[in-house]
């Protein structure tokens, strides 16, 4: 596939930090989400990250925004103190799948173009922000971006998710809020 020119600001290679890149537009920017996709084999606390996985759970919550999680099942006790942050979320559904590798962020808002995506090396670990060489390509819900984010976001909830292997460990018990929503109540 060839990427022109006009495409480059809806799709991006990140070299520093891509999945606390990832965090920061999700945290920093004002957009009304409808769901969040994580496919991460290894999940850690991210204690003395910027952003810790305590702080996704409350922003989850706070915003009533759908977050489907994809991980391995814990065999260290820090993914297991991870499992523990999430588990007990309304808002939060967790599958183990012992086959998953991918490393798949997605954020879909009620406009389109707030929509973004990520995918690469990188884990939701402390590791990943902190110490390893990560690389990643950040996907956003306009131009060609918009066509790879919804495959994404397919792929992630469409397919991974309905695997016999993907375990549901934790579904969303939470009303979902209708898609017409905002965050302010009204329509």
């Amino acid at each position: 596939m060839t990427i022109h020119r006009e495409n480059t600001r809806h799709i991006r290679l990140v070299t520093d930090r891509p999945v606390e890149q990832f965090l920061l537009r999700l945290f920093l920017r004002d957009a009304d989400l409808r769901s969040l996709s994580i496919v991460s084999p290894f999940i850690s606390s991210m204690e003395g990250c910027r952003f810790t996985l305590a702080d996704l759970r409350r922003k989850v919550e706070h915003e009533r925004i759908c977050t489907y999680v994809t991980t391995r099942q814990p065999t260290e006790d820090y993914q297991e103190e991870a499992m523990t942050v999430l588990l007990g979320s309304p808002w939060i559904e967790v599958r183990y799948n012992p086959s998953v590798h991918a490393k798949v962020y997605v954020a879909m808002a009620s406009r389109e173009a707030d929509s973004f995506a990520l995918f690469g090396s990188g884990n939701l670990t402390a590791a990943s922000f902190q110490a390893n060489i990560e690389v990643a390509m950040m996907l956003h819900g306009e131009g060609i971006g918009r066509t790879l984010l919804h495959e994404l976001h397919y792929w992630a909830n469409g397919q991974l998710r309905t695997l016999q292997e993907s375990a549901l460990v934790q579904r969303i018990t939470a009303e979902r809020k209708p898609p017409w929503s905002s965050r302010t109540g009204s329509v």
